[in-house]
């Protein structure tokens, strides 16, 4: 098990001499393997007696790989009791940073899952405490049913909630194929379906049978019969015998359900034990089939043996399954429910292999004869649909919603909190004039919002980005990541777009300067300096250029990582403090304490030091920022010749002495802004004040009402 803490400064400094060869060489990287027996047997020297325990207790007999997907059976007392199996080998289950699982697992031949064991993981941004719940997590697998995941929650693992979605579901995914593929039989895929409900009950009216389509109903009145007729036979075609009542009379009222479920049973006859019911237990379909009206659908053909005893007025269709109706397959079954008073209502059983899929659309095909103009024998057709409601099935569970979903539903408060802020920090770039020239105001809310930069986005919400982000999003063309993968983690999905698209518009400054909770770290240490009166070093614009280079070689160096050691980039990633300073909260061994330490301490001296010269996040967003399309920082012509207020101020020295502003290098905190409109800190509004001032007193005074000097007294 690899732990974040076992890292030295020395891995550092190799990970780092490897990724060197970045530059050299440009390795093609393997796609994912596909599930072999080859593949899984690497997984017995794997298995050790504690890992067979934790994934499946009671094992002591393991089998060979076998079937597919492969899996290692496992007997107790000589009988099969389930399978042992390796995410790893089979889906290839990535974690956070791209470096895959190995995690085992075992299901029973009942499907249930025993447990499981976490052989390896490596996660770059996985504090230790949280690492030790990971590991907590996954011992709890047990008891959890390939249809019921529920118990086990990924939120429990704080600041790891990410990988834990993805070993929760990467070990139902798995072991759902292997139960399919060595218990039910097939090719691995478990295919979970509806069945008819031949056990539950639950009482129904016969309106509420009607309403909700378990009694399917067609009403055909005198009027419709004859439009029909008309229709297809022309002017004078009617259907044979008499048609009783008015146009809107009932000529023909059919009634179709399907009766197996007792729900359906029970409620229409009132006899669950009566012969339809039982025999619809037995495989075989029961329909039941009523009417009402002038109309008779039974007709008198089914008595005729000529006929082959069939119903000719009545077929059941399913798409291209047509199925007659038989004096055989039929039996009275007169209505008990409170429903029409019906002349003909009968069950007819359908075997098992008649062809019919209960779950799926049906109908009734209605044939009525008669005679059309010339008197020539016609039929009109009409049919009664049918679909058996889901409340008569028992339905598998829904499938699993995508791992990012649930982050974003258990998230939603966060969320909105975040969004507000990016909001907000629109705003004030948005009228960064306005806000410019309130110079309480600005500090303020710049106060404010390092604030909750710091304390919220950072120490609550975990909302540090990082260059492992980066690294992330280059290497997912080369692993053939599902890019959902990044949606995995909301607020750091939504701090990455924001990023993103201020990058393209500002530059680098909108997060450096605004959103990134270290640097607001470092900002508050600085205050805490200036408070202390601390002295602070000043770097000579020279050396200074030098310095900014550095970073950009720390950034190549541990994004080249991914390349050529991919196993090391965790470690290369340490240059930057963020794990330790704001992931961990300070909670990791004394290597890492001293490095983020002394970081800090270097910025009560050098403001910022580390965005400054060794941030290789703040050096890749830097290359991206080059890009921008706008440049918002107002200058004037005196900057850098008859005035250097602003250069003097900028606590980064992103100013050059031309009174250029180095925008590469620029964190967007506006206290240039602040400068450039104070006339009282900024020396041409200065010397523009003081000509207004002189020019106000030479001019006269003003003279008042009647012509009078304001305070003259006037003569008696």
């Amino acid at each position: 098990m690899d732990h974040p803490g076992q890292h030295t400064g020395f891995g550092l400094l190799r990970a780092a001499a490897v990724a060197l060869g970045a530059m050299l060489l440009w390795p093609s990287l393997g796609s994912t393997p596909a599930a072999s027996q080859e593949t899984l047997d690497l997984l017995t020297p794997r298995l050790t007696a504690k890992a067979i325990q934790a994934a499946f207790p009671g094992a002591y007999e393991l089998g060979p790989a076998e079937g597919r997907p492969p899996a290692l059976p496992v007997y107790i007392g000589g009988e099969l009791a389930g399978y042992i199996f390796s995410t790893r080998d089979l889906i290839f289950l990535r974690g956070y940073g791209g470096t895959p699982f190995d995690l085992i697992g075992g299901v029973t031949i009942d499907g249930k899952i025993t447990g499981a064991y976490l052989l390896y993981h490596r996660e770059p941004i996985i504090p230790p405490v949280p690492e030790e719940l990971l590991l907590n997590f996954v011992a709890g697998f047990g008891g959890a049913t390939l249809t019921d995941f529920t118990m086990i929650k990924p939120n429990v693992v704080k600041g790891a909630t990410v990988s834990a979605r993805l070993i929760r579901n990467g070990i139902r995914e798995v072991a759902r194929m292997v139960y399919k593929g060595h218990v039910e039989g097939g090719d691995g895929e478990l295919a979970l379906v509806a069945e008819l409900d031949l056990y539950g009950f639950h009482e129904l009216t016969w309106d509420q049978m009607v309403a909700q389509g378990t009694v399917g109903r067609k009403i055909v009145t005198n009027k419709d019969i004859r439009k029909m007729f008309k229709k297809e036979g022309g002017a004078g075609a009617a259907p044979d015998g008499l048609m009783v009542g008015d146009d809107g009379d009932t000529f023909a009222g059919l009634y179709v359900s399907l009766v197996n479920p007792p729900s359906v049973s029970r409620n229409l006859f009132k006899q669950y034990s009566f012969w339809y019911a039982a025999r619809g237990e037995k495989k075989g379909m029961v329909i039941w089939l009523g009417g009402e009206g002038t109309f008779s659908w039974m007709g008198t053909a089914y008595r005729s043996t000529a006929n082959g005893y069939r119903f000719e007025r009545v077929e059941l269709v399913q798409n291209n399954l047509r199925i007659p109706l038989t004096a055989y397959m039929n039996r009275k079954a007169p209505l008990e429910a409170d429903g029409p008073k019906l002349k003909e209502a009968h069950v007819f059983y359908l075997a098992a292999d008649s062809g019919l899929d209960p779950l799926k659309p049906w109908k009734i095909e209605v044939t009525v004869p008669g005679t059309n103009a010339a008197g020539e024998a016609m039929a009109v057709t009409f049919p009664v649909h049918y679909t058996l409601p889901e409340s008569h099935m028992v339905l598998p569970p829904p499938p699993p919603p995508p791992v990012w979903a649930e982050a974003w539903t258990s998230q939603r408060t966060d969320i909105s909190v975040l969004i507000g802020a990016l909001f907000i920090l629109t705003f004030i770039f948005m009228f960064q004039d306005g806000i410019a020239k309130r110079r309480r105001f600005y500090f303020a809310l710049r106060f404010g919002f390092l604030a909750f930069t710091l304390g919220w986005l950072g120490y609550y919400a975990g909302g540090q980005l990082s260059i492992v982000n980066i690294m992330a999003y280059i290497q997912a063309p080369f692993i053939e990541a599902d890019w959902s993968y990044f949606l995995l983690e909301p607020i750091i999905f939504i701090l990455s777009a924001y990023v993103a698209l201020t990058l393209f518009v500002l530059g680098r400054g909108v997060f450096c300067g605004w959103l990134c909770p270290f640097g607001s770290l470092q900002e508050f240490v600085g205050k805490i300096a200036r408070f202390l009166k601390i002295p602070r070093v000043k770097i000579a614009p020279a050396l200074q250029q030098r310095l900014w280079v550095v970073k950009y070689i720390i950034a190549v160096l541990v994004i080249g990582t991914i390349f050529v050691a991919p196993d090391q980039a965790g470690t290369a990633a340490e240059v930057e403090p963020f794990k330790t300073a704001i992931s961990s909260h300070f909670n990791r061994s004394w290597p890492f304490l001293i490095y983020a330490g002394g970081l800090l301490v270097a910025g009560m001296f050098v403001e910022r030091a580390f965005c400054r010269f060794l941030c290789p996040l703040g050096g890749a967003l830097a290359v991206f920022g080059r890009a921008r399309m706008f440049n918002w920082l107002k200058r004037r012509p005196q900057c850098g010749t008859q005035c250097r207020t602003c250069e003097n101020d900028c606590p980064i020295g992103a100013i050059e002495p031309s009174g250029k502003i180095n925008m590469n290098e620029c964190l967007q905190c506006l206290d240039c802004q602040v400068d450039y409109y104070d006339d009282e800190t900024c020396p041409p509004l200065i010397h523009r004040r003081k000509r207004r001032q002189v020019r106000a007193a030479a001019a006269p005074p003003p003279k008042a009402a009647g012509g009078l000097t304001p305070g003259a007294v006037p003569a008696e």
